[in-house]
């Protein structure tokens, strides 16, 4: 059985078209809404002759395409390409008409007219239509596209502002808690320095005295004893040296911890004086030595790292039973370097000696003004204690000495 042609030859179904001509003649939009069937539009179409007509015609609803005539009595293909740029409108805009020159079709092209078509060769229209109505759904979905991509990019600049502003929020809250940390620092060390002043002031102003009062009383037992030539005199004698040096003792005591501040900003005359001071008070070698020139620091940093370097020392005398103490100050090209070494009991670092009070103090003075602190045992014996203090590449002023 042969198929039924009827069915082999069933007819595709119509594209939808709304098309607007901009026409004075009736008979020739019947003419192009018939082509545009033949072509397999099925064409809604509303035709306009004057400005106004066009106007409302654009407001009421969309187009998807117009075809104009050149000239007309009232109107013009120009007027109306111009009314639907007034409009915003990116709609395939063809010019149709029976009488047009080529350098006025050309012309129309570069006012904005997507092709023209001479009403003797309606026979190209249908593929013309096609053709711009793939290039305008190109066109919408680029728009489409390039809106998506700002409306991201908008939101991306949105996004990066609000985490800059959290990043900026968090700074600012950070900055906030280190000056915090820093102003409990310096609180801890004023209380620390009050402190050993204190000790200073009670140990020359109560004990120095009482011990003084009691060197007194001996003398004068010793003197009693030996005019009634007592076999205790002598005892009563040594005594009284023993509570001499104990007098002498508590004095350099109380002056080693009240007398704590260093004036001026020569660094090394600060330090050269902290040796001389500890050969006085502990009769220990103490050697000073400085290398490069030196720059004349801020007070407060000089009187930091003079601190740092009397604890240092301090510890190394009493705590590591020091024989000899080194101080030497040295400059590089990016650092300022401070070392204290001694012979005695090499440093032991157990693992909770960062709660030990003067180590954190010395850390704390470091932080301060921006340095850092290690303390390394030495081989054999001894401890060395490194503070680094990062300098700027040109200081203001240098000396050397």
């Amino acid at each position: 059985m042969s198929p039924d042609p009827k069915q082999a030859e069933a007819p595709r179904p119509r594209r939808p078209l709304r098309v607007l001509m901009v026409e004075d003649s009736q008979a020739d939009a019947l003419m192009l809404a018939r082509v545009l069937e033949r072509g397999g539009f099925d064409p809604a179409y509303e035709r306009v002759e004057t400005r106004e007509a066009m106007d409302q015609a654009l407001r009421r609803q969309p187009w998807d395409v117009v075809l104009a005539d050149h000239s007309m009595p009232q109107f013009s293909a120009p007027a109306a390409l111009e009314l639907v740029k007034e409009h915003g409108l990116d709609v395939p805009f063809i010019v149709v008409s029976g009488l047009i020159e080529e350098e006025t079709a050309v012309a129309a092209m570069r006012a904005g007219a997507h092709d023209y078509v001479m009403k003797e060769r309606l026979a190209r229209l249908v593929s013309v239509v096609e053709r711009e109505l793939r290039e305008a759904e190109v066109r919408r979905a680029r728009r489409e596209y390039e809106a998506e991509l700002r409306q991201a990019r908008e939101e991306l600049e949105i996004r990066v502002e609000q985490r800059t502003a959290a990043l900026r929020a968090a700074n600012l809250e950070l900055e906030n808690v280190i000056g915090e940390r820093r102003r409990l620092e310096n609180e801890l060390l004023e209380i620390a320095e009050n402190e050993r002043r204190r000790i200073g002031f009670d140990l020359h102003d109560d004990l120095g005295q009482k011990l003084t009062g009691l060197s007194l009383m001996v003398k004068g037992l010793e003197r009693r004893l030996a005019v009634e030539r007592h076999a205790a005199a002598a005892d009563a004698g040594r005594i009284h040296d023993l509570i001499d040096h104990l007098i002498r003792h508590t004095h350099n005591l109380a002056h080693e911890c009240s007398s704590l501040d260093a004036s001026g900003d020569n660094l090394p005359a600060v330090l050269e004086g902290l040796a001389a001071n500890v050969k006085k008070m502990f009769a220990i070698p103490c050697a000073f030595s400085v290398k490069g020139a030196i720059p004349d620091l801020p007070g407060d940093i000089t009187l930091q790292l003079h601190k740092i370097a009397q604890e240092a020392v301090s510890n190394a005398i009493k705590h590591g039973r020091a024989k000899n103490v080194g101080i030497a100050l040295a400059r590089t090209s990016e650092q300022l370097i401070l070392t204290i070494e001694n012979d005695g009991v090499p440093f032991a670092l157990p693992t909770k000696a960062r709660n030990r009070m003067g180590l954190r103090i010395m850390n704390y003075r470091a932080r301060t003004v921006g340095a850092s602190l290690e303390i390394q045992p030495l081989r054999g014996s001894g401890t060395v204690v490194t503070c680094s203090l990062p300098m700027k590449e040109n200081p203001v002023r240098a000396g050397t000495r």
